[in-house]
């Protein structure tokens, strides 16, 4: 055990913050230790100094994670948040960053940027987002609650402003586990959200976020392990392996009459996950039944008046299991 009653084990976090560093690609004095993607895409809201008027884009489809605290700073100190559909689905990248520079005006000062869409899986260019906005004075906060332990990632390159993320998911992480990247250029400059020793202290760089009063240290030595385990695999073998099944499931669930993928066709914007909708099926009988039929773990979709069903194919998972779902959504279909 981790900890009892009268001992703890010693936890060394500077190397965990390395190791992450090395996976995630940025330097370690860029992360911070947070709980999940909510809580980082939080310290940067409430950290940055906004004034009224100031905008901030996102997408109609944003996870509540990403969202609230924009609305929250919006309210308290009289920001403008504007909000548009993003095409559905995704028919390219240049589609997707058009549908963003077409709504940015002269007070938008934020883009708040889901990497992977929570809601069809659809891969977002950050990367030239981030270039387009550093060079009109645009702050790029990236809500990456998915791509760590999915995607092969490197932060740094990306050169958005902030980046947070909840390796619980992909990572395989113990829930309470997450980050937040935050640039060079912001260390200095970015309030921290909760204030305790040293909160002030520049020199601490991105361990200044992390003094938060006592937390629990044994999810930190589980975060450790998760990526020591997804390190013996390597990054590129997981992308290759979740993609790839993503790309069979893909396949398998357009050929079934009835059903109406959301999700990107193009691979390159597809992730590790599927969003699909049935003829005359809710998203949440879809789910229901599949679990009956499986069962089979499901994600509804049903934020913001949609209603998609949401599969996601990760490193356990196997060809056969993925053309066995296939075809329960197809026999669903067809009975109605």
């Amino acid at each position: 055990a981790f900890e009892t009653v009268f001992h703890q084990t010693p936890f060394d976090v500077h190397a965990l913050r390395a190791q992450l560093a090395a996976l995630v690609g940025a330097p370690p004095e860029t992360l911070a230790f947070t709980r999940n993607t909510t809580e980082g895409m939080n310290v940067v809201a409430r950290g940055l100094e906004l004034r009224p008027g100031d905008e901030i884009l996102l997408t109609t489809q944003e996870h509540v994670g990403g969202r609230c605290c924009w609305e929250l700073v919006a309210a308290r100190h009289g920001l403008v948040l504007t909000q548009f559909p993003p095409p559905v689905p995704a028919p390219s990248e240049d589609a997707l960053f058009e549908a963003w520079t077409s709504h940015v005006g002269p007070k938008t000062r934020v883009l708040s940027i889901q990497h992977v869409f929570f809601s069809t899986g659809a891969i977002q260019p950050v990367r030239r987002l981030a270039a387009w906005a550093r060079e009109r004075g645009i702050i790029t906060v990236v809500d990456g609650a998915h791509p760590p332990g999915m995607l092969a990632l490197d932060i740094q390159s990306l050169g958005c402003d902030f980046y947070a993320s909840s390796p619980h998911k992909w990572l395989l992480a113990p829930k309470g586990s997450g980050f937040l990247y935050i640039s060079p250029e912001w260390l200095d400059r970015l309030w921290p959200l909760i204030a305790s020793g040293g909160w002030d202290d520049l020199a601490l760089k991105g361990d200044r976020f992390d003094h938060v009063g006592t937390r629990n240290d044994s999810l930190l030595v589980g975060f450790q392990a998760a990526v020591g385990f997804h390190n013996a695999i390597g990054s590129d073998r997981v992308e290759r392996r979740c993609r790839g099944l993503a790309t069979r499931l893909d396949v398998g669930l357009r050929a079934q009459p009835g059903v109406r993928v959301v999700s990107p066709a193009a691979p390159e914007l597809r992730s590790a996950m599927v969003s699909f909708e049935v003829d005359g099926r809710t998203g949440t009988e879809m789910q229901q039944r599949l679990w009956a039929m499986g069962p089979v773990r499901v994600r509804h979709v049903g934020e913001d008046n949609l209603d998609y069903t949401r599969l996601s194919t990760h490193i356990y998972n196997t060809p056969e299991e993925v053309d066995r779902v296939v075809g329960m959504v197809g026999e669903i279909a067809r009975t109605g």
